[in-house]
């Protein structure tokens, strides 16, 4: 049944939401809900896809002004052939209406499946990317395959174009001006995206066509279940073990136990005694607002304040131990031909470690210039091994390298298969080893189990 205006409706885009003009039936819009300060029919820009489809389905005529894409014309200057898996990923997206996500390990490619959704949708595009190191990668992988301008937003730059590449703190900074804009829309280590902050991304864009891209998909929080309504299900998954030895390095992965030496193993007792006490006698949970009010209790009740000490000289009692330092020499002394990462939690082991084998660091405080400058070298060969914290984690293309050494880290699986992941990329004749490091009789080997829970690995 048609639906009859005196004057056609109009859609427009306004600073992240669509507002619909001239509605003069007596039945509300669908998706949209009345702006009392402004009397005004408002909806979130997420369903603009929706709202035209509803439309078009009751055969109601309205005047679509939301609309900013700008057409493209690409003429790749790359010819690539995708593996079988990668277009198998490609076909996945498009029948599932080019929406949804790609979960795919590193090293697999998922960068090339995302250039030729580009090419298909032939559209304005916007790519989001999670640090400023992984949006320079992927401008000069746009720029090497189009030949085309690629505005940047984010590391100090403001320019947009059709294809822009930009963080996910200045999507999220400029998306209500720019959500109009852009026809596709892709989210780089997509995890990120479920966030409080950055799911506004997806929310305050009309773009109908979404591509998300993770190695990582589930999330310790199960936030991961947002990103079906913000970009559309998971429409391809293919593992570690699908793909190893023909695309991606063979790999072996070897645990290794230490134990504390007798003093650290006495103080380590001592301060886990006082926190366990602590955490049974009030109740303390490792999440939600027990474990939040315990953080802020600690600011000002000595009791909790001894508790957090406790916790922090666990910590690093564990994470600094003497004879795991003393494996690590030994595997640096195996592997001193090899190009090798050694990953721990926190920067003061960083650069005791860099100090003590004269090791290049690389940690959240390393200059933009020096980073670039040493990952270079160690590409090159120049240095043979880095020690970092979380910052490599994501965002490393180095695929001379073979060795990953995990001297402490959290339980996440996504940190672990993160990390597994640096050096898993394919080249020929290399196999991938990854080196696991507990200590014994500690908490340390919980966190290991837990953060091996997925089917990523062996």
């Amino acid at each position: 049944m048609k639906v009859k205006h005196r004057s056609m409706p109009v859609i427009r885009f306004h600073e992240g939401t669509l507002i619909l003009e001239d509605w003069d039936a007596k039945d509300a819009p669908p998706y949209f809900r009345w702006d009392h300060r402004q009397r005004i029919w408002r909806a979130m820009a997420l369903y603009y896809p929706q709202i035209l489809a509803f439309f078009n389905k009751r055969d109601v005529k309205v005047r679509d002004e939301a609309v900013s894409f700008t057409r493209l014309d690409l003429r790749p200057r790359m010819n690539f052939e995708l593996h079988f898996y990668q277009k198998e990923a490609l076909d996945a997206w498009e029948s599932a209406g080019s929406r949804g996500s790609v979960v795919l390990p590193t090293g697999s490619g998922k960068s090339y499946v995302a250039l030729k959704a580009i090419e298909m949708v032939n559209q304005s595009t916007l790519i989001v990317l999670p640090t400023i190191d992984l949006m320079n990668q992927w401008y000069d992988l746009l720029t090497d395959s189009f030949g085309t301008e690629v505005g940047i937003l984010g590391g100090g730059y403001h320019q947009v174009a059709p294809i822009t590449v930009a963080t996910y703190d200045s999507a999220y900074l400029y998306i209500d001006r720019y959500g109009d804009c852009f026809a596709l829309l892709v989210f780089d280590e997509v995890h990120h995206l479920p966030s409080p902050k950055n799911s506004h991304i997806p929310q305050m864009s009309i773009a109908p066509y979404r591509l998300g891209l993770t190695a990582t998909y589930r999330r310790l929080d199960n936030r991961q279940r947002m990103l079906d309504p913000l970009i559309g299900r998971v429409v391809y998954r293919k593992t570690i073990d699908d793909l190893k030895g023909e695309h991606l390095s063979d790999y072996e992965i070897h645990r290794l136990s230490v134990e504390l030496a007798p003093q650290e193993r006495n103080e380590y007792q001592a301060e886990k005694e006082v926190y366990e006490v602590y955490v049974r006698e009030s109740g303390v949970r490792y999440y939600g607002s027990r474990w939040e009010r315990f953080i802020k209790e600690s600011a000002y009740d000595r009791h909790a304040r001894r508790a957090m000490v406790a916790r922090t000289q666990l910590r690093r009692i564990i994470w600094g131990s003497e004879r795991k330092l003393d494996l690590l020499e030994s595997l640096l002394k195996r592997h001193h031909k090899e190009r090798v990462i050694i990953f721990t939690e926190n920067n003061d082991l960083v650069y005791r470690i860099s100090q003590r084998h004269l090791i290049p660091a690389i940690t959240h405080h390393t200059r933009t210039v020096e980073r670039k400058e040493i990952l270079d070298r160690f590409r090159e060969g120049t240095y043979r091994m880095i020690v970092t914290s979380k910052v490599l984690n994501e965002g490393v293309d180095v695929p001379e390298a073979n060795v990953a050494i995990i001297l402490s880290g959290n339980a996440s699986p996504r940190e672990y298969l993160q990390r597994l992941g640096r050096i898993l990329r394919k080249k020929s004749g290399k196999k991938a080893m990854l080196y696991e490091v507990v200590i014994q009789g500690t908490d340390e080997v919980g966190i290991s189990y837990r953060r091996r829970r997925d089917d990523a690995y062996v």
